[in-house]
């Protein structure tokens, strides 16, 4: 059987495939298209039609050996980015609506008080105060007035209202006014999408829980119509299995679920990129690696090592978000980003972005802003009749000319000096972010790997492992599609968490157990619910602890059942964990409970490296600026296929290149500069070192 991934990006979409078709040997396949922005389900079948005539068949005959298809969408994220989520109301207790808009006292840049601040999804003629009201340990000290919902309901029939965020004090601890509040709502407004604080985020922060019930309801309807129309489509060839998608946490769920929980899948497709780096260090025998991926709207970086366990809050496009979270870093610098010269005469690349649509100039569908791409290009590191796998051929000299007159003739420089400028920038903009995640937070990069992602980073990974002091750059045949492929190897699973407040002094083992088991049995519900057997299935459970009077709480892990001497082994664990992130621990100071999480999953699902595809493509002659390989004016080096990387290796077992070269990898580049060498080190991933 067969196993699909499918990533939908900003501007491509990617596609994977592994498995037999009808008892034939086993392959791998590697697809890529532009992303179809007015209907992204045509833009998959069409994919898809590209993949089953590269096994030699039909869609529908594909589809019916397929077992699994994995799914990883930017929808929900594009949808925010661009406001154009579904018409929202917020209902919440009685004198608490602003709090949305009043955020968090804390600014970041604390001096700019003119900071921009993210638009508020729900503007305040549609925050509507319910009267009901909790206390702090969830005792009903107002009861709910439900004329005051149907009132509210009104008014959001009069609006036009597509979705409502219900929102109550204390209702983590009691749900019962917001179970009550949605069942009226549905007598009320049966069209209408809600969703509660209680299911979303049951953890205790107001503004944060909001903002993330909020984000939920603003987005699921427009996820929800797109994942319908994606099992629509499917199904006229046959498909009738459920179609998996990748969450924020890395774990996959189902369309039935994701369907009212959006918000989960803000972070779908870097994820999966997450999934593959861990993945790839497991395979390479290095936990230590750095992913860096550079799609074409977007560089994200994920930081793999001795602890990379989910950030129980984020914040995406500055609005809060608190579920379990994977920890990547993004920034605008992609292959589409824009460059220009300012009034200043400054240079700047990104973050706006030319997508797939027009695009980068030489793409000839009417773009004239020079990009990433288009640099490259007039560099000759893009080999122009050869773009996307051949797919998509690209116009050097429309590349040359939106550099020529949007950049190189504003700072007085050649077309060429203009398109070195504009790498140079973009390189040490990604090198920044690389910093940012490893040396700011304590990771020394030089005992780290690279590893090399998306269509263009490729050429720029080889200067940024110099820029960076790292001591290896992996890059995997896969790397151009590499979150697909990282979500081959996604295992089912649900996240639970509930704010649980217990300090030192009222240690009490019985009641964490209860809460814990309960946990346990709503997991192991779901992940049967998802086809996985209980012999699978696996439990990894966390508390989030604080000094009393500290303002965050930190993470700490724990195996097992508490008894009453359990207390001093989480508490040595707790100072631990806090000597290790912060560099010292309070030991004479109580500590308190916060929240509990358990993670319900799949065991580890092992996922394999795609190895090079034979052939016997000549090497080749490439004109091409020197620079990027270290070397001055316009130079000749030779450009192989990674089909020349199969085949025998030479006497000490590994196959090198040395630079100056260029490997052409079908849907990206890799640049060797002068004093570097790549090497195949294991099937279907080309290592580079200085030499």
């Amino acid at each position: 059987m067969i196993k699909i991934a499918i990533d939908t990006g900003g501007t491509f979409t990617d596609y994977t495939a592994a498995g037999t078709l009808q008892s034939s040997q086993y392959k791998t396949i590697v697809v890529k298209n532009p992303t179809h922005h007015e209907n992204p389900a045509q833009g998959i079948i069409a994919g898809l039609g590209k993949m089953a005539a590269a096994w030699h068949t039909n869609l529908r005959t594909l589809l019916a050996e397929t077992d699994q298809i994995i799914h990883g969408t930017t929808l929900a994220l594009n949808a925010l980015l661009e406001k154009k989520g579904a018409v929202t109301a917020l209902f919440t207790t009685e004198g608490f609506r602003d709090a949305l808009e009043i955020r968090r006292s804390q600014l970041e840049n604390q001096w700019d008080l003119r900071a921009d601040m993210p638009e508020v999804l729900v503007p305040r003629r549609l925050r509507l105060g319910i009267t009901q009201r909790m206390d702090y340990q969830g005792k009903i000290i107002r009861e709910l007035d439900e004329s005051a919902v149907r009132k509210a309901c009104a008014k959001c029939r009069t609006y036009g209202v597509q979705s409502i965020a219900v929102c109550y004090l204390f209702s983590f601890l009691n749900p019962e006014h917001e179970k009550r509040t949605a069942e009226i709502i549905k007598e009320e407004l049966p069209a209408v999408f809600v969703t509660l604080s209680s299911e979303v985020a049951p953890k205790v922060r107001e503004y944060e829980r909001t903002s993330t019930t909020v984000l939920n309801a603003y987005l699921t309807p427009v996820l929800a119509d797109y994942l319908k129309v994606v099992k629509q489509e499917l199904a006229v060839y046959g498909w009738q299995k459920p179609i998996h998608v990748m969450m924020n946490s890395g774990g996959l769920s189902d369309t039935d679920v994701l369907s009212g929980y959006a918000v989960k899948t803000l972070l779908s497709g870097p994820a999966g990129g997450a999934c593959g780096s861990l993945a790839l260090g497991k395979i390479m025998n290095n936990p230590y690696t750095v992913l860096a991926d550079m799609g074409g709207t977007s560089f994200d970086v994920f930081v793999a090592g001795d602890d990379h366990r989910l950030l129980p809050q984020s914040e995406i496009a500055g609005y809060p978000l608190t579920i379990p979270t994977v920890d990547i870093t993004s920034i605008g610098a992609g292959g589409g980003s824009i460059a220009r010269v300012d009034e200043s005469g400054r240079i700047l690349v990104g973050p706006d972005s030319a997508g797939s649509v027009p695009g980068p100039a030489c793409y000839g569908l009417g773009g004239t802003e020079p990009t990433v791409t288009d640099a490259l290009v007039a560099l000759g590191l893009i080999n122009a009749e050869t773009f996307l796998g051949g797919s998509l051929r690209l116009d050097k000299r429309l590349a040359e000319e939106a550099i020529r007159v949007n950049v190189a003739e504003p700072l007085n420089v050649t077309t060429i000096e203009g398109a070195t400028i504009i790498y140079r920038i973009a390189a040490e903009m990604m090198a920044d972010a690389v910093r940012l995640v490893t040396v700011q937070k304590g990771h020394d990069p030089r005992k780290y790997a690279l590893i090399g992602a998306g269509g263009a980073f490729p050429l720029f990974a080889a200067n940024m492992m110099t820029a960076l002091h790292m001591k290896e750059v992996l890059l995997p045949f896969t790397g151009p599609v590499f979150c697909a492929w990282g979500m081959l190897g996604g295992a089912r699973r649900s996240d639970f968490t509930q704010s649980f407040f217990m300090e030192k002094e009222q240690w009490d083992p019985a009641k964490i157990n209860a809460v814990i088991t309960w946990m346990q049995e709503e997991g192991q519900r779901e992940l049967g619910r998802l086809g996985v057997p209980e012999s699978e299935q696996e439990f990894s459970l966390t508390l989030e602890m604080r000094y009393i009077g500290q303002h965050h709480e930190i993470s700490v892990p724990w195996q097992g059942a508490f008894s009453p001497d359990s207390q001093d082994v989480l508490e040595e664990a707790f100072h631990q964990t806090h000597l290790n992130k912060y560099e010292y621990a309070e030991k004479d100071k109580d500590w308190e409970i916060i929240n509990i999480h358990l993670a319900c999953s799949e065991r580890n699902r092992e996922n394999n490296t795609f190895p090079f595809t034979q052939s016997n493509i000549p090497i080749a002659k490439a004109r091409v600026a020197g620079e990027p390989f270290g070397l001055a004016g316009e130079i000749s080096v030779p450009l192989s296929h990674a089909g020349n990387l199969t085949g025998e290796f030479v006497s000490d077992g590994i196959r090198r290149i040395t630079g100056p070269a260029l490997i052409d990898f079908g849907y990206t580049t890799v640049l060797i500069p002068v004093g570097y060498e790549g090497k195949v080190t294991y099937p279907g991933v080309l290592t580079l070192t200085k030499g």
